[in-house]
């Protein structure tokens, strides 16, 4: 009831500043000072003609055209005013808006507000919980309605590999194992060896099984492995497969090479790490995992990095020194880098895939790469004039020199 009343009096007060204005009475007596004020001056520019008639700086004609002018401006300049001064608002407007604006209001607020929350609070959280079901509800239909056309795709175009494999992602997302694995099937056999495929496959395969890797699912990751050997899904489906068949140093051995694959994720690290643990548990025979400065990294190019003595006045301690590997055909961007100071130097470092600064741009992909070593005063990452560098071509990314040395001896 103080809800309706507060209501009330709100609409009362905001009713009366839009009428008051619209009702006030006009101001005739500023009218009526007006039309005087208009004679006056009229009055005043026929005496200031007289007078130039008289003195005869105009002649007749002219005097005439100019009363007549004088005339005709005064009669209109009255007429507007006299027509000013009559009219007043028309008041049915008045009255029209004032019964519509409290029936839209009150209306607007019954279709669109909820006036009950003031005296249930608990019906707002009803109203969330309800949107949050829609938006849910929305999202399930969102992933129908891209899997309908992923069908409507592979109806067009059966011989689609990638509709099949996106269909599958999509079953998977929902739940429905059985129907993904068909569609991978169908991917692999249509793009034949893709060790992508093959992973997919066998992980929606073990799933399909309860989670087991033997049979069809393990043979297809050790196919897999002998096309990507340092796959980080293919290996953490090889280590599961012989965790299953209690295989634990087979096990140890495919996840303790997988971490240098996944430095650049610590969860997923720390997890294969707590894993590990457990596997030296099972068999004490294992050797421990070293820390994580000490595992082994992916083979890579080995170099030493030093600075020539004529340089050596132009770097400071603390400036960055960046060690990298590029494609020498391909993206400007390192495939591998190090970041070291200068009073790290001479130093060995051997870049590799576990420095990939993208996981998809890795140092293995690409046969001829260039190796290099620049210092930078305001540790940019991207050369700016004045940093000092050097740089070797047509490196073999797979079979590098075994004694390869970086001597920083040029001024950019």
């Amino acid at each position: 009831m103080i809800f309706w009343i507060v209501v009330t009096g709100l609409l009362a007060l905001v009713l009366l500043l839009l009428i008051i204005p619209i009702l006030r009475v006009p101001d005739t007596a500023g009218s009526d000072n007006r039309q005087q004020q208009n004679i006056l001056i009229a009055r005043e520019k026929k005496a200031q003609l007289d007078s130039q008639l008289e003195q005869t700086e105009i002649d007749q004609p002219s005097y005439d055209e100019a009363i007549k002018d004088l005339e005709t401006s005064l009669a209109l300049d009255l007429e507007r005013e006299e027509i000013s001064a009559q009219q007043s608002p028309g008041k049915w407007v008045v009255w029209l808006v004032a019964a519509l604006i409290p029936v839209m209001s009150i209306g607007l607020y019954l279709k669109l507000g909820e006036y009950r929350v003031i005296e249930n609070p608990l019906l707002a959280e009803v109203e969330k919980t309800v949107q949050a079901n829609n938006a849910a509800d929305a999202q399930n239909m969102s992933i129908e309605s891209m899997l309908e056309r992923v069908k409507q795709r592979l109806k067009e175009n059966p011989e689609d590999a990638e509709g099949w494999f996106i269909m599958g992602r999509t079953l998977m997302a929902m739940q429905q194992v059985d129907s993904a694995v068909t569609a991978f099937q169908r991917t692999y056999d249509l793009v034949g060896e893709d060790s992508g495929v093959m992973f997919t496959l066998a992980d929606a395969l073990a799933l399909q099984n309860n989670g087991s890797m033997a049979g069809e699912p393990e043979q297809l990751v050790k196919r897999g492995l002998q096309l990507s050997p340092q796959d980080p899904t293919g290996m953490w489906l090889a280590g599961l497969a012989a965790e299953q068949r209690k295989d634990y140093k087979s096990a140890h051995q495919y996840w303790r090479d997988m971490l240098p694959l996944i430095a650049d994720d610590a969860e997923s690290s720390a997890e294969i790490r707590r894993l590990l643990g457990i596997l030296q548990k099972r068999d004490p025979t294992i050797e421990a995992v070293a820390s994580s400065t000490e595992v082994p990294v992916v083979a890579g190019i080995s170099l030493s990095v030093d600075l020539d003595a004529s340089l050596k006045d132009d770097a400071a301690p603390g400036d960055s020194v960046f060690i990298y590997a590029k494609a020498m055909q391909g993206p400007p961007m390192p495939l591998a880098v190090k970041k070291l100071t200068v009073r790290d130097l001479p130093v060995k470092v051997s870049l590799s895939d576990a420095d990939a600064m993208i996981p998809t741009m890795k140092l293995s992909s690409f046969d001829q790469v260039i190796i290099g070593a620049r210092i930078s005063k305001t540790g940019n990452p991207v050369a700016q004039a004045g940093d000092l560098f050097v740089e070797m071509k047509s490196i073999d990314s797979r079979n590098p020199p075994a004694d390869l040395r970086l001597v920083i001896n040029q001024v950019k």
